[in-house]
């Protein structure tokens, strides 16, 4: 009988504890909306005066960045006035860099596997402003022991380029190293002064790279900062230095 006595105690506990552990997820995901929601809010007073930014509407949510990327980025693109930007992944990201790179006529690129993407990005900004697009097929590589997406020969587009805004957004994520082109790149395509903005950073695999990345520019003597930025999802802001206001926005 004080077996079973036990036992019933145990699983009431047990359902207790998960009860708890229900109660909490739903209280962050409330935390995280309402952060979003006050993040949407930022977003839209600071671009009511950038005229580089005309066509406003965007889509956060789902696969997309959320109102915190979209808040950095802008910010970033209207505070540091980038001269050549590399965007890996297609998506609502691009709405902001290819018309900052319009109107200021920098040099602005953008990987992109899906056609089908492509072709509905396209058509949306029509010929509001131009969106400079590379093809490029999907490529699964081993990076330190670890199987992880990339693209394939984007080394051989970019060459010897120099960027000094990396926005990293894809491919899909991986397990381990995800997203491991923004590794590659550290530091002979990044230029003196330099920003990296890493989407999905709460991930493992988002990490890892963005810890291989930092040690990478230890490794160089590179003088950097960098920032963690969160709202429904979280990303990495990685910087020169001298642009140690962009890790205060």
């Amino acid at each position: 009988m004080k077996i079973k006595r036990l036992l019933s105690k145990s699983n009431h506990y047990n359902k207790f504890v998960n009860y708890c552990n229900r109660m909490e997820s739903k209280a962050d995901a409330i935390i995280h909306q309402q952060a979003e929601l006050l993040m949407a809010q930022k977003y839209h007073d600071t671009i009511t005066d950038y005229e580089w930014l005309k066509y406003k509407g965007i889509s956060p949510g789902g696969w997309a960045i959320d109102y915190a990327f979209c808040y950095t980025l802008a910010r970033t693109l209207n505070a540091m006035k980038p001269t050549c930007i590399l965007e890996c992944g297609l998506g609502q990201s691009s709405r902001l860099i290819h018309q900052y790179a319009s109107y200021y006529k920098k040099d602005a690129l953008t990987f992109e596997h899906d056609e089908k993407w492509i072709e509905f990005l396209k058509n949306e900004a029509g010929n509001l402003y131009p969106i400079n697009i590379c093809k490029l097929e999907l490529s699964e590589i081993e990076y330190k022991g670890q199987k992880t997406l990339t693209y394939k020969d984007y080394k051989e587009v970019i060459g010897n380029t120099k960027y000094d805004l990396l926005v990293v957004d894809g491919p899909f994520g991986s397990s381990h190293f995800s997203r491991s082109q923004a590794i590659d790149l550290c530091p002979n395509n990044l230029a003196d002064s330099f920003c990296i903005i890493i989407d999905d950073t709460e991930r493992t695999g988002e990490r890892e790279t963005v810890d291989e990345i930092i040690n990478i520019l230890k490794i160089n003597n590179i003088d950097f900062l960098s920032k963690d930025y969160s709202s429904l999802k979280t990303h990495t802001l990685i910087c020169s230095k001298n642009l140690s206001f962009l890790t205060s926005l």
